[in-house]
């Protein structure tokens, strides 16, 4: 994405606490392997076979050896005048050393120990425990994960840090919104309407995954959830995944019936091919109201295709882009804006 409220996030990248892991330790970019295995057999008893499998499938590894040792971590934490730190222990126990690349490649590092030997320093009884592209997850006294950039007022991300691992492997990646798995869509909607959009097509909270900061609702491979406060400046106001297109049209059709005024856009994961077309282009479909949450200027339709697909018609510019998506993924056509 490169909107505005991405790019407030992006440009504290240098301002990340400690920077980088030193050159020739496994950081940015790679991911050593010498002293690591396989992040998913350590974390099977603390987390579900989903997230397991998505540490899998992202490539995850551990290295016991970078957690800290949990006296010499609570000898550190107190010389910065933590002292309840059992939450924080339990994390460093189960997590510390555990490397994630991002869908870009980048190695994302969690570990209350390896922040604090890359000097990143305690701030307002939080400590980092974790990376995100341009920024770090910190982790206060009750084990909650909040998200403390200096942008926004920090808000509280997950309960703990099984939920934020378990919410990883369904889509959330806050406060950036990574999707890059192929064959994965994401309906994007311009207002919190989670609840009442779950209710509508038979969605259930998952306890699991929800916490007092958010509920996430599932049925089937479609999971529906609103962003905790603030989050709103890197993510849509309500945000749906599925794998399945018939997931994605039921989506649009509840929205069709129940919220007509509330915008929506899809977006499919993995390479798209793009056609340019001199004709005019055809007309907008009736549908859903195409409305992208982080960018005013496009308008459009989503209408549900006769042939079981997802016609999306986008109007910018003097240009008109329509989005066919089906079983067989995305085909993407430009045309000349009629008038144009």
């Amino acid at each position: 994405m490169s909107s505005g409220k991405e790019g407030r996030l992006a440009s504290h990248e240098e301002g990340r606490e400690g920077g980088a892991l030193p050159a020739g330790e496994p950081g940015e970019g790679a991911v050593e392997r010498r002293d690591a295995g396989t992040a998913a057999g350590p974390l099977a008893g603390v987390l579900s076979p989903r997230a397991t499998a998505w540490l899998g499938q992202r490539g995850a590894v551990r290295h016991p050896g970078r957690a800290m040792a949990p006296e010499a971590l609570c000898e550190q934490l107190a010389r910065c005048g933590l002292t309840d730190v059992g939450a924080m222990l339990r994390f460093e126990e189960a997590f510390g050393g555990t490397c994630v690349p991002s869908a870009e490649g980048e190695a994302l590092w969690f570990g209350i120990g390896l922040a604090l030997e890359r000097g990143a320093r305690p701030r307002k009884s939080r400590v980092v425990m974790g990376d995100y592209p341009h920024g770090n997850y910190w982790m206060d006294e009750r084990g909650q994960v909040v998200v403390d950039d200096g942008v926004v007022e920090p808000f509280v991300l997950a309960e703990d840090a099984r939920r934020l691992f378990e919410r990883f492997a369904i889509g959330q990646e806050y406060p950036v919104a990574a999707f890059g798995w192929p064959g994965r869509m994401a309906v994007e909607l311009m207002a919190d309407i989670a609840v009442d959009l779950a209710a509508a097509v038979g969605a259930e909270r998952v306890d699991e995954l929800s916490d007092a900061c958010q509920a996430v609702f599932q049925r089937g491979d479609l999971a529906i959830w609103s962003p905790p406060a603030f989050a709103e400046m890197s993510v849509a106001p309500c945000t749906a995944v599925a794998s399945e297109i018939a997931s994605v049209r039921a989506l649009l059709a509840a929205v069709r019936e129940g919220f007509p005024d509330v915008g929506v856009s899809v977006r499919v994961a993995g390479a798209q091919g793009e056609e340019r077309s001199g004709e005019p282009a055809p007309e907008m479909p009736a549908g859903v109201l195409y409305e992208r949450w982080d960018d005013g200027a496009p308008t459009g339709a989503i209408a549900l295709a006769d042939d079981g697909g997802i016609v999306q018609w986008i109007a910018s510019g003097d240009e008109v882009l329509v989005e066919q998506i089906s079983d067989g993924g995305l085909r993407r056509g430009r045309f000349r804006r009629a008038g144009a």
